[in-house]
């Protein structure tokens, strides 16, 4: 039994390297991108926000797929969607085919994204916190390699773009052969027909739609930074390799507060006091860009804070709000499909905005509403459990 937890575990950390970098990796060499292919910046966001739809869409197909192919084998085919799609960057020559990728990249991380909560309430029911702490953990430590390295690759391949972009289809190698492993120890036939049970959306449920909301304003403040973050640094005067440097304090920072997760819950149970907390994170962020002088540093620490908090709570909800695997997969799938369309509006929004504005500060000032709305659900979503 140890040892089936340990490869689980170690194959759920594998897994969530590959949700992130095919998304945050762009960020790095949005400005290249912009000159090589000549893009628009409402044209370059799509990058992220085509991803994010896919997402979003996908997710509501997760379920079926699961039912018919078990919750294993299925997360074990769209990781090796995932990596291809990655790999192919290598040989994007174009914009067509760039977001060709990133919509294939959506669709994996779609289907994958929601049944890793069947996949943990499956085999760590009794270990929610802890495991969704690793997997926040996990998500992080990909995304933030891929915001601080893309560009350091780009350079060491005659600064090639393609090359920053496709190399995190290692990510995929390396996780497939301990998934190939798992669809063949996942279980008895028996274990897996009763914890692959069919579940509906739950369409009729204010709970989760309230969730839904919550989990859509959450990825569109986290998407927006994700996509501009190095952006916004270099409209306000500093360099590119400021910029990027941070970017990767911005996903660094949510390290402390997804580690510490479980840690802090165990000590404060409630989800409403997390939800508050982390906001405000993000808050402090958003008023030191928009009102003061401050190193842009603090306000990526501040936000990185905030998002990583936040996000790791929308992957804890779904699951303290269901009684199986198959529910939690249902409930993620729909937050998900939803949710993620909400925060693909955020970056296309975003790059519209300044695109007219010539200035991302109003769009600050629009996170910051934003901000508020998230504190004003989480509260309402928390009310019985916090």
């Amino acid at each position: 039994m140890k040892t089936r937890n340990f490869l689980f575990i170690l194959a759920l950390v594998l897994a969530a390297f590959n949700l992130r970098p095919g998304i945050t990796s762009v960020s790095p060499v949005l400005h290249t991108l912009t000159d090589q292919l000549q893009m628009s910046s409402a044209a370059v966001s799509l990058l992220t926000s085509i991803p994010l739809i896919c997402i979003g869409f996908c997710s509501l197909l997760a379920g079926r797929l699961a039912q018919r192919y078990g919750i294993e084998k299925t997360i074990t085919i769209f990781i090796f969607i995932i990596g291809i799609s990655t790999f192919l960057r290598f040989f994007a020559n174009h914009s067509v085919s760039l977001l060709i990728t990133s919509l294939l990249i959506g669709a994996g991380i779609g289907i994958v994204s929601p049944l890793i909560s069947g996949f943990i309430k499956k085999y760590f029911p009794k270990k929610v916190s802890l495991i969704i702490g690793l997997y926040s953990t996990s998500m992080v430590i990909g995304a933030s390699v891929a915001i601080g390295l893309t560009t350091p690759i780009q350079h060491l391949f005659n600064n090639s773009w393609k090359s920053g972009l496709g190399s995190w289809s290692i990510f995929a190698i390396v996780a497939l052969p301990f998934w190939f492993v798992i669809t063949k120890r996942a279980g008895t036939t028996e274990e897996t027909t009763v914890n692959n049970q069919a579940a509906s959306l739950p369409l009729k449920n204010k709970q989760a739609w309230l969730l839904t909301s919550f989990v859509g304003l959450v990825g569109f403040l986290f998407y927006c930074f994700t996509a501009w973050m190095p952006a916004i640094v270099e409209d306000r005067g500093w360099s590119a390799s400021f910029a990027g440097l941070t970017g990767t304090v911005f996903m660094s920072a949510q390290l402390p507060a997804t580690i510490l997760l479980p840690l802090l819950l165990k000590k404060i149970p409630s989800r409403r006091v997390w939800i508050t907390v982390f906001a405000l994170s993000e808050l402090i962020s958003l008023f030191l860009l928009c009102f003061t002088n401050v190193t842009p540093i603090v306000a990526g620490a501040f936000f990185g804070i905030g998002g990583g908090g936040l996000v790791s709570l929308t992957l804890l909800l779904p699951i303290d709000k269901t009684s199986s695997p198959a529910e939690a997969s249902t409930w993620s799938a729909m937050t998900q499909a939803v949710g993620y369309m909400i925060g693909a509006i955020g970056p296309i929004l975003m790059g519209l905005l300044h695109d007219l504005a010539g200035s991302f500060i109003p769009t600050l000032y629009l996170l910051i509403v934003i901000v508020c709305i998230v504190i004003i659900l989480g509260w309402r979503l928390t009310i019985k459990i916090s």
